[in-house]
């Protein structure tokens, strides 16, 4: 007979997608040129380490609010 809910497959795929892969490629992209400017700048430790902390901090606080939305979009899904 074959899958049926190929729709709503690849829109679960893509709800975690955002939520999990995009917020890891920019913490990956702030953390790759944090390392890079500490290489460049060793003396500016402190601060090339707030600036970078800062944004990921953020990227976190947004990637944490996104799961938690799909979370409560699945289980309201499931309890209708």
């Amino acid at each position: 007979m074959g899958f049926k809910h190929w729709f709503q497959g690849l829109e679960m795929i893509g709800m975690f997608f955002v939520a999990v892969a995009v917020p890891c490629f920019f913490v990956g992209l702030w953390g790759s040129k944090m390392i890079n400017a500490l290489g460049n700048h060793p003396s500016q430790s402190a601060s090339i380490q707030a600036s970078a902390g800062w944004k990921i901090f953020l990227v976190e606080i947004v990637s944490f609010t996104l799961l938690a939305g799909v979370f409560i979009f699945l289980y309201n899904i499931q309890n209708e």
